[in-house]
């Protein structure tokens, strides 16, 4: 396999070996290498079998080789479960004897340091010359049921067969690529494939996903990320499985650490890594979450029901309470309930007593008078339920219920018919066996809990709701001050604001209080008066801010007690001069700025301005540029979006100026992506609908 020529095909045939040789095979299940070589032979692989072992003639009745030289042939693949100082030596063995591909299975490389991780490039170096490609190190190693190919040493691999599911995994988590094939095999789900990438040394994510994409057998695919090698590999990925059809579903790691080092501006801070791939994957529709566990509930309804669209559910139940339970969840959710037609409302009203067959369903309160039994009626409600045009998907909620398992199959039986997605949320322990036996056998998708199911149905929502994005360059000719580079002080920022369209107040910079008192007049009051210092970036807290001088008297006063406030709070800060604007008024205050991402480029961060920013973080991430759809969508996004259409009695602000000014920040960004920047407006002061809104403090910094 050529290192230069990574394909879908050939990590195929990687997958799918004619022959695996395992360094440090043993028949003691102590050991990685006994566990492994047991699964391998438990499993069925359909190829030949190498056990590599210098003291043994035979393993569990399999002739055994000394070393990888001794081999009659090549290996195709070979699992290495060899201590940390004895790798490098053995894959340069296994490069030159020809073998294809291999799994490192041993840590200690560069998830130890730097020693480890030059040992670590060191050996893929080693390989790649001899045209090997390697997985690992510091992983768990493959599970293929599609082929068969059990690569593993996982105690969840004690299972007698092997479930294949059209959904393939990749996960940068050994143990929890483990621990969820383990969860799935309980509820029936299988997988195609599923691989442990480890350190991505040689052979990572993306690789995988490009093969999942272009594999036949699978429909959806699964990944667990912690840090991404190939950004914009993964973004032409993302828009290569859209176009295959085949849903991307992801979990990352690391949503809550500071993504950005000691930041020049909240931008940088509040738009950490999280919130950089958050912001990229809702662009790309690779649908992101919180819970491993919810992934594989919605990759098995996905797979389950291909390519259906979901925005409203109907919950039945055998609980009231657990009805009501469902319905406050799913609507914290977003997930809206459908309103049944007149027709269904009719027919559910003869099996129902008044009021009870509404949305939830509860089965407790069917009428008892035409002599049909519990599970008729369950089998009819879901028929009706679920033909509903205003449905979408069945959330059946079971809980402890006489003859449960009939009833479940019944009800299962009666939506089937509809075509239209169902998922079962089984909440009883061992007294649902039974039930969750009938669901297997169906092949209806279940889970345990509610609140898996709830996450998994709100993003598949958010999937359905996806569609592609249009971006429009503004009639602003961009053009870009001279010089442009550094720290730039506020009346440079707004010049730079200007370029781009994105309104400002009017300003100027004077060098000492007598000149500013001067030149007041020409401003107009009342005006806003900023200290300039190179030393003070945050103005108010030493008291550089004045709000409101009505007039040159009070400009006087104001600036002699602003120069002895800094004296005390900040004495070691040089005053270079004063900034008077015309003072704005607004109803709402909010930040819009921009970076360079290191990862995914020019971004635009919007949210909640002012003094309340970093205790707020009520923020949005757009990768730039973007449309005015992006840009109202995001608005609708932010806690403080009631605002914006009017609050108890407060106006309807002018939504339409402030996405204009979000999609010509984007395309500022835009023009600035070759560059590492961070460009801050806050506050936008937004005024009433058809009044505009303004930036009036701005802060840039232009690598």
């Amino acid at each position: 396999m050529d290192p230069a020529k990574t394909s879908a095909d050939n990590l195929a045939a990687l997958l799918s070996p004619r022959s695996v040789a395992v360094i440090g095979a043993s028949e003691d299940q102590g050991k990685f290498g006994g566990r492994l070589f047991r699964m391998l032979l438990k499993h069925q692989y359909g190829g030949t079998v190498y056990p590599i072992n210098p003291v043994r003639e035979t393993l569990f009745g399999l002739k055994t080789f000394p070393s990888i030289d001794a081999l009659p042939e090549a290996p195709d693949m070979v699992i290495m479960a060899v201590p940390q100082p004895k790798v490098k030596e053995q894959v340069a063995a296994c490069a030159a004897r020809g073998a294809r591909a291999g799994i490192i299975i041993t840590s200690k490389f560069s998830d130890a340091g730097a020693a480890g991780a030059a040992l670590e490039r060191e050996i893929v170096q080693i390989a790649n010359a001899r045209g090997m490609r390697l997985i690992g190190p510091n992983c768990l190693g493959v599970i293929s049921p599609a082929n068969r190919l059990v690569l593993c040493s996982s105690p969840a691999l004690e299972v007698d067969t092997l479930i294949e599911s059209p959904i393939g995994f990749v996960s940068q988590s050994g143990a929890l690529m483990a621990t969820l094939f383990d969860r799935a095999y309980d509820i029936g789900i299988g997988f195609t494939h599923c691989v442990s990438v480890g350190n991505q040394a040689d052979l990572e994510l993306c690789d995988f996903v490009e093969f999942l994409i272009a594999d036949p057998r699978t429909r959806v695919i699964c990944t667990y990320i912690e840090g991404i090698k190939s950004p914009a590999r993964f973004i032409e990925l993302a828009r290569r499985a859209r176009a295959a059809g085949k849903p991307w579903l992801a979990v990352k790691a690391g949503k809550t650490a500071d993504g950005s080092r000691a930041a020049f501006s909240h931008t940088a801070s509040l738009a950490g890594d999280h919130a950089s791939l958050e912001a990229v994957c809702r662009r790309e529709n690779v649908v992101l979450m919180d819970d491993p566990a919810a992934m594989l509930v919605l990759a098995a309804a996905m797979a389950r029901y291909p390519a259906r669209q979901v925005e409203r559910a109907v919950i039945v139940t055998t609980s009231g309470g657990g009805g009501a339970l469902s319905a406050d969840r799913l609507s914290e959710a977003g997930i809206p309930l459908a309103r049944f037609g007149q027709a269904t409302q009719q027919a559910l009203a003869a099996l129902y007593s008044e009021g009870q067959a509404g949305n939830p369903i509860d089965l407790g309160g069917r009428r008892h008078e035409d002599g049909a039994d519990a599970a008729e009626v369950g089998e009819r409600t879901a028929a009706l339920a679920l033909d509903d045009a205003q449905a979408d998907l069945g959330l059946f909620v079971m809980t402890t219920a006489p003859a449960l398992a009939d009833a479940t199959a019944r009800l299962a039986q009666g939506g089937a018919a509809s075509g239209k997605p169902m998922l079962f949320v089984m909440q009883p322990g061992k007294a649902a066996a039974a039930a969750r036996a009938r669901l297997l056998e169906a092949g209806v998708p279940f889970t345990n809990s509610l609140g898996e199911a709830v996450e998994a149905l709100a993003a598949w929502c958010r999937w359905s709701a996806w569609r592609p994005e249009s971006v429009a360059q503004p009639g602003v000719d961009m053009v870009l001050p001279a010089g442009l580079a550094g720290t730039l002080d506020e009346a440079a920022a707004k010049a730079l604001l200007r370029s781009a369209g994105i309104p400002v107040n009017r300003g100027q910079v004077f060098a000492d209080a007598e000149a500013a008192v001067a030149g007041s007049a020409a401003i107009g009051f009342p005006l806003v008066v900023k200290v300039v210092s190179p030393e003070i970036v945050h103005k108010s807290e030493v008291g550089g801010v004045l709000l409101g001088v009505a007039d040159a008297q009070a400009l006087r006063a104001g600036l002699q007690a602003m120069r002895e406030r800094i004296a005390a709070l900040a004495p070691q800060a040089s005053i270079t001069g004063f900034s008077l604007q015309a003072q704005e008024e607004g109803e709402l205050e909010l930040l819009v700025g921009a970076r360079r991402d290191a990862q995914f480029g020019a971004q635009v961060v919007l949210g909640s301005g002012g003094i309340l920013v970093e205790l707020l973080r009520d923020i949005v991430v757009l990768p730039a540029p973007l449309s005015r759809e992006s840009a109202l969508a995001a608005l609708a996004r932010l806690r403080v979006a009631p605002l914006l259409q009017g609050w108890r009695g407060r106006p309807a602000l002018d939504v339409e100026a402030l996405a204009a000014v979000i999609v010509r920040m984007g395309w500022l960004a835009h023009a600035l992506r070759e560059r590492d920047f961070e460009i801050e407006v806050n506050p936008l002061k937004v005024r009433a609908a058809g009044a505009g809104c303004v930036a009036v403090d701005a802060r840039a910094r232009i690598g």
